[in-house]
């Protein structure tokens, strides 16, 4: 769904603005009774202008007021034309320069010049301010704009105004992705019979009745009851409009102009972006406190500045903000920067990233990162958060929009693990220190057969759930270098390869556990026979993990085919017998007692027997 276009109306006091609305419009911008008292726009005026073409634009009349500054970039930001107001008797003013370059800081992108009271000049006066215009904006989005003279005494002006608005708003090429729901509010109310109502302009997306969205920074839920725009019920709105919603859920009492109905923002006290300094601003050097405002909201912070000390008038730099209150954010969110006392516009910052941890300022990958999130489209911007662990659902709430993965993923520049995402990077990284720990283990260990997978889990995958560690050992990349045998992880290639000195030991400890056959000595006593106690313990647990051997207790061991032998054994007893006891084991092994009972326990655990007060009893016998 497309949106309405948002004309900004800027200039220096009493310079017109709110005049040329009224006589475009038919609305008086001055609402407040201070403003119509004093003559001068204090807080953002708002309007719809309807064109002879039948389209329609929503029109910002913002204040021209050095005091109201932080209103300007409430109005500026989301503006998508600019017109900017000079009086032909003032010629270009500072406020008119400040509006214009907070437009700029706001990424507006055309635009065009009225020169007001044209009745009250001589031609030269209006050439000369004119002229004036075209070299002062000529290295701007400015230049090359219309210049339209307008006359409170002749409404051909005026008409002519409109049917330039026409041409030019064909012009615009409104961004066509379909942002979430965002509007700053500027005005909090409590209408009787209704509670709760916000207004402000739609920044991005559409609001419907019954929509459940959230208030921010409080992250509090609340529901849409009522919509309305220019005193109009609305079943749904969308962005560009002036919109007031009656919403339920919270009281009046707990929402203050500056919070930020949304769908979903990130939350946060520290954003990082590219702060861009105006050529007649002071300079910021590091640690310099600073005043934000990003649409209806002032905040407070201290600026760090990455790889230098400073930042020069006219320069730019990548810059950390530290606030002292929370705010919500979404990627490449625009915001006015300016000194904190005296209060002077220094710049404006563009935001691209948010960051609890400390950063050392000189780390040069990190001031790359920052960088590629400037310069590189969507796609690349996607893969960087993934890069920094971000969910798909954290990163659609940073940049504002649903986002796909899917690109990504067929790519192979990112893995989905159950259902985390890992950039490629990280997960290379993770499956070569993995590898590089199986390298070193199999060249110390070269007869076991492998690592844990929980010993695995938890030296490098801490933080994966169980599905996901197993979806991960799943993975194609992994299992081209990696398998699993039975519980063990080694690396694919690797092979148990006994040398001459390891299977002369192997033919030792099988003639140790051949002789003793059912009567069992314990390992200490085979590691005192040996000679070569380190061989002697390396290709015994070898034989132990390969089978060979099997444990049964206390200390001692049987080879898996006298163990076999005894199941044998036992299941022919029980063809003539009902119960055997620990005697008669001991005679059909020929035995002592205590590895008669071992044995036993070992046919108990494998479910061949059963124990019943001292006899066994075959397992599937009662």
């Amino acid at each position: 769904m497309g949106r309405d276009i948002v004309i900004g109306m800027a200039g220096h006091i009493d310079h017109g603005k709110t005049t040329v609305i009224k006589y475009l419009t038919g609305v008086d911008t001055d609402t407040l009774p201070e403003e119509k008292k004093r003559g001068m726009t204090i807080d953002i005026g708002f309007s719809k202008i309807l064109l002879d073409n039948g389209k329609s634009a929503s029109i910002v009349d913002v204040p021209g007021h050095e005091k109201f500054i932080k209103n300007m970039s409430a109005g500026v930001s989301g503006v998508d034309y600019l017109f900017l107001v000079i009086a032909c008797d003032d010629g270009i003013m500072p406020q008119t320069v400040e509006h214009f370059q907070i437009a700029n800081i706001f990424g507006v992108k055309r635009g065009m010049i009225l020169l007001t009271k044209r009745d009250l000049v001589s031609s030269e006066r209006y050439e000369e301010v004119r002229s004036q215009c075209i070299d002062f904006f000529s290295d701007s989005f400015l230049a090359e704009c219309p210049i339209l003279p307008i006359s409170n005494r002749e409404l051909e002006s005026y008409r002519e105004l409109k049917k330039r608005i026409e041409i030019e708003l064909e012009k615009i090429d409104l961004e066509s992705r379909d942002r979430y729901f965002r509007m700053d509010v500027d005005r909090v109310f409590t209408a009787k019979g209704f509670g709760c109502v916000v207004t402000g302009t739609i920044k991005s997306g559409v609001v419907r009745i019954n929509d459940t969205l959230n208030i921010y920074p409080q992250n509090k839920e609340i529901r849409v009851k009522g919509i309305e725009s220019h005193n109009e019920k609305k079943e749904y709105l969308r962005a560009g409009n002036r919109c007031a919603l009656n919403i339920g859920g919270v009281e009046s009492e707990e929402v203050n102009r500056g919070d930020i109905i949304a769908k979903s923002l990130i939350i946060t006290e520290n954003i990082e972006g590219k702060l861009i300094l105006l050529k007649e601003a002071s300079r910021v050097k590091n640690n310099q406190r600073v005043r934000l405002n990003i649409g209806t909201e002032e905040s407070i912070g201290r600026v760090q500045i990455y790889g230098q000390s400073s930042i020069e008038p006219g320069n730019s730099g990548f810059v950390r903000i530290n606030l002292e209150k929370e705010i919500g954010i979404n990627f490449q969110d625009r915001g006015v920067i300016r000194n904190y006392s005296p209060i002077t516009t220094l710049g404006g910052i563009e935001i691209l990233f948010f960051n609890s941890e400390k950063i050392n300022r000189r780390d040069e990958k990190y001031l790359d990162f920052l960088n590629r999130l400037f310069q590189k489209g969507t796609k690349y911007q996607v893969e960087e958060f993934v890069g920094k662990g971000f969910s798909q659902e954290k990163i659609s709430t940073f940049l504002g929009e649903e986002i796909s993965l899917e690109e990504l993923l067929k790519e192979k520049r990112a893995y989905e693990i159950d259902k985390k995402i890992i950039h490629r990077d990280e997960f290379k990284r993770i499956l070569d220190r993995i590898v590089e720990f199986l390298e070193r283990f199999h060249s110390k260990n070269s007869l076991e057969k492998g690592v844990l997978r929980g010993e695995i889990r938890e030296k490098f995958l801490k933080d994966f759930t169980v599905k996901e560690y197993i979806s991960f050992l799943s993975n194609f990349e992994v299992q081209k270098k990696i398998e699993l045998r039975d519980e063990y992880l080694a690396l694919k290639d690797f092979k148990i390869r006994l040398d001459k000195d390891e299977k002369v030991m192997k033919e030792e400890i099988f003639f140790y556990y051949k002789n003793q056959k059912f009567n069992l000595f314990s390992y200490s006593h085979y590691l005192g026979l040996t000679k070569n106690k380190e061989l002697f313990e390396k290709v015994h647990r070898y034989m132990k993990n390969e089978g060979f051997i099997v444990y049964l207790d206390e200390g001692k061991f049987i080879l898996n085919g006298f163990l076999k032998e005894s199941i044998r054994l036992i299941e022919r007893y029980f063809e003539e017998n009902d119960t055997i006891a620990v005697k008669d084991m001991r005679a059909l092994l020929n035995s002592d007692r205590d590895s008669a009972i071992l044995i036993l326990r070992e046919l108990d655990r494998l479910k061949i027997t059963k124990n019943l007060d001292g006899v066994r009893v075959l397992n599937n016998r009662r």
